[in-house]
């Protein structure tokens, strides 16, 4: 399993626990889920380099309100932002 995430904080949360000891609990369960995976991995993949994933979400946050959509077809606002 790979995760993959623009925040490069989050990287460094899950590779440095002892630097965190705010997120202790987060990183616990971080921790516990990584267990139960036989070969896992956290990677910083920056913005720039991810710009389907980039727009998804900035398209998420201009939405008014959250949104679930269960139908056999895309909305077409989530279409237009792939």
């Amino acid at each position: 399993v790979a995760l993959a995430t623009d925040c490069s904080q989050v990287v460094k949360m899950v590779l440095e626990p002892e630097e965190w000891p705010t997120f202790e609990s987060y990183l616990e369960d971080i921790m516990l889920l990584k267990r139960s995976f036989t070969n896992s991995s956290i990677v910083h993949v920056p913005k720039t380099e991810n710009t389907k994933a980039n727009r998804l979400a900035r398209s998420a946050r201009i939405q008014s309100s959250f949104v679930i959509h269960m139908d056999a077809e895309l909305p077409s606002w989530f279409t237009k932002s792939i």
